[in-house]
């Protein structure tokens, strides 16, 4: 397989088709990774899932503006902090789930430019990095939860208060924020039972 040669390089393993790509995108500080916390403390605030190709290693993802596949490149450049270090966790699904991969990634591509969720619902007409995950894998594992949906919460990690940039941000959109409505996030599928975390690359806030 072709290695994504921006993570090796820094010592990382060989990525394989199937991993589970999380990043931190973005300011130290910012609303999502504010609410939200990952596999030991990792303040993750995106996630996509690994395809290697003849062609090269991309990243299947629902990123503005739509569920799309990205070069490897230039996922993880994404992710650079200013020393121009990418910010990177890699999960992989534990042995025997491999055989969902494959499903699930044939239905991850056909959702390809399905404009992407802005107001993280869930939904079918549109979609939100981990609300993709979510369903590929569901799909794959016939209908049944693979990652499971969890009550919503906007609420500052520190304060405990619905964060202030949520409720502006929202009200654009002239709605309350939907806490506690079911959804995903990438700090939680990294938290999940049928994952190991195998590689941690870069500084990503809050991870101990």
């Amino acid at each position: 397989m072709n290695e994504a040669s921006d993570l090796n390089k820094k010592g990382a393993r060989i990525l394989k088709t199937g991993d589970l790509i999380f990043s931190f995108i973005g300011a130290r500080e910012n609303a999502i990774s504010d609410v939200t916390k990952g596999f030991r403390g990792a303040r993750v605030n995106h996630i996509g899932v690994l395809i290697d190709t003849r062609q090269g290693t991309f990243v299947l993802e629902a990123f503005p503006p739509e569920v799309r596949l990205t070069k490897w490149e230039v996922f993880s450049r994404r992710s650079n902090d200013l020393a121009g270090q990418p910010r990177i966790m890699v999960g992989r699904l534990h042995h025997q789930y491999h055989e969902l991969i494959d499903s699930a990634i044939a239905y991850g591509i056909r959702q390809r430019d399905i404009p992407y969720d802005r107001l993280y619902l869930t939904d079918e007409q549109s979609l939100y990095c981990s609300e993709l995950i979510v369903d590929m894998f569901r799909h794959a594992n016939s209908g049944e939860v693979f990652f499971s949906e969890t009550p919503m919460s906007f609420r500052d990690n520190v304060t405990g208060e619905i964060h202030p940039t949520w409720v502006q941000y929202y009200a654009y959109f002239g709605m309350s924020v939907p806490e506690g409505e079911p959804g995903s996030n990438p700090g939680e599928i990294s938290l999940d039972s049928k994952i190991d975390i195998i590689d941690v690359i870069g500084d990503i806030p809050g991870y101990e």
